[in-house]
């Protein structure tokens, strides 16, 4: 049998780049040949160079007559009240479990304080945000390859220079941003904990929003505390809220059915609860050993439960091709 080939390899006999090879298997699967399965992994057949190629000469350059209608993908924001309550690892696992179910996703980390989705992923981004708005990069160029073929886009300091900076340099990002949600079917945003600077545009600008809830008191008001300022600023999304760190399903409801009669009573706010998250020792491993928990133990109660939070949120999306882009009706909302 000839060589099997790994996406890089895929990338060098073609000449596309990994991020671009992945959008052309999400989008004319039926054109390529079947991968193959080795061990852990998936690899390409040496036929898929050739495929690749026909498929990049009809609709990479402009030829897109006969491709498949395209729309917008999903933006989720996954924020909270407060740090420490495990809203990084949920986006990140989210993001792997659409990926696993075939859908393109990326996980954007917007989190200024903490930024730590490279390191909870395992990897070593090359830029960040900052080098877009140097003029430095395109936003595809940001793109890290992440487990499982998750794309994520490190946010650092930029995330706080897109706060502070000028009308402009705000409308280019979010643009660029549009433009990903062209290639991604799901975008996963790390939010940083409450409503400060450089979170706004991001809550505001995303199709739905998880909050993520502890049983601990002082998560809960601030949770609150964020819901109501996402009132104030005008939400448009649906908001979702997810319960961490459980000791059993009985507290979990206990927690999330508090928090929605708050919303319901005092904002006039439906929050659904889309599942919970047992507390689990092996999240505590897969974070030592910088591996995504669904990758480390997919077989432990948390990972179980992410799966199921990851299945109610696809349930949602055969509801027909989304032909509006949040971050765009967002820079409308806010006249950049």
């Amino acid at each position: 049998m000839n060589q099997l080939l790994t996406i890089t390899d895929l990338s060098a006999a073609t000449g596309l780049e990994e991020s671009l090879i992945r959008f052309y298997e999400s989008e004319y699967s039926s054109r390529l040949p079947e991968k193959i399965v080795r061990g852990d992994g998936l690899f390409f057949r040496p036929e898929a160079a050739a495929a690749l190629r026909d498929i990049h000469a009809r609709y990479g350059s402009g030829d897109v007559s006969s491709a498949p209608e395209r729309g917008y993908g999903r933006v989720i924001a996954v924020s909270s009240g407060k740090g420490g309550v495990g809203k990084s690892n949920l986006a990140l696992n989210l993001a792997i479990e659409f990926q696993r179910a075939g859908h393109m996703s990326l996980v954007l980390d917007a989190d200024l304080g903490m930024a730590n989705i490279h390191l909870l992923a395992g990897v070593q981004p090359r830029y960040t945000l900052s080098d877009f708005l140097k003029n430095q990069l395109s936003i595809s160029e940001l793109i890290t390859p992440g487990p499982c073929g998750v794309g994520i886009i490190p946010g650092g300091a930029g995330i706080m220079a897109l706060a502070d900076s000028t009308a402009p340099d705000r409308r280019r990002m979010l643009g660029a941003l549009e433009s990903m949600e062209k290639n991604a079917e799901i975008i996963v945003v790390d939010t940083a904990a409450g409503m400060g600077a450089g979170v706004r545009d991001f809550l505001r600008a995303a199709d739905e929003i998880i909050i993520v809830l502890t049983q601990d008191i002082t998560a809960m008001a601030d949770a609150y505390g964020l819901l109501k300022g996402l009132q104030q600023e005008g939400l448009r999304g649906a908001v979702y809220s997810v319960v961490n760190m459980t000791a059993s399903l009985k507290q979990a409801a206990a927690t999330a059915g508090r928090f929605a009669a708050c919303a319901a009573q005092f904002l006039d706010l439906r929050v659904e609860n889309i599942g919970y998250i047992m507390r689990d020792s092996s999240f505590a491993a897969a974070t030592a050993r910088r591996t995504p928990l669904n990758v480390f133990a997919p077989r432990s109660r948390a990972a179980g439960n992410i799966r199921n939070i990851a299945g109610s949120l696809l349930r949602g999306t055969e509801k027909g091709i989304k032909m509006n882009s949040a971050f765009k009706r967002y820079m409308k909302m806010v006249n950049l």
